[in-house]
This record gives structure tokens, C-alpha cells and sequence, in this order.
């Protein structure tokens, strides 16, 4: 159930939030903060909800255990995507609207 949820997230915000004038720049910044969040608590838990590895197979190396999951990753993800929004919204020029 987490993957699945970690899954959608990743789809849904992977690119970061963009803003084109002021305002829309100030939620952009709101949403890339939401997405930096995130990522850090889906690696919190990840890291605190680590299961035991399961009993290794015949021939396979005995105490070998996964130094990188999927909760980790997907956090990486969804940090990395906040910083580049954040980033991306502090180069980019307003641009004027007339109404």
C-alpha cells in the first residue's frame, strides 16, 4: 500500500511546482514545500518501518541486506523534485499579464 501511494505521488508531482508571476509563485513555493515534506517523511518512515530482510536463499550470500528501498528512493524523488521547483521559480522572470 505504501509503493502504491508513494507511486502515485511520484507521478502526480514529479516535475515540481512552477509559478509564471507573483502570486502563482507564491503558491509554487507552497506546493514544492508540501513535496519537500513529503519526501522527508516517506524516508523517515521507510527508515523507522525497516522490516527484517527475509531468511536468504540456498546459495545466496547469507547476511546480504537491500542498503537502498523503494520509500527511500520515492523520498529522494520527491525532495529533489521540490528543490528544482524552488529553484526554477527563484530564475524564472514574472511575466505581465493584462487583463
Amino acid at each position: 500500500m505504501t509503493r502504491v501511494l508513494a507511486v502515485l505521488a511520484l507521478v502526480a508531482c514529479a516535475s515540481g511546482c512552477f509559478g509564471y508571476n507573483k502570486s502563482a509563485k507564491r503558491w509554487a513555493y507552497a506546493g514544492n514545500t508540501v513535496l519537500i515534506l513529503g519526501g522527508g517523511a516517506a524516508i523517515a518512515a521507510d527508515i523507522l518501518t525497516k522490516e527484517s530482510s527475509p531468511p536468504p536463499m540456498p546459495g545466496m550470500m547469507e547476511d546480504y541486506e537491500q542498503p537502498i528501498s523503494g520509500g527511500i528512493v520515492a523520498g529522494a524523488l520527491l525532495v529533489g523534485a521540490g528543490l528544482f521547483g524552488m529553484i526554477f521559480n527563484a530564475t524564472r522572470p514574472n511575466v505581465k499579464t493584462t487583463r
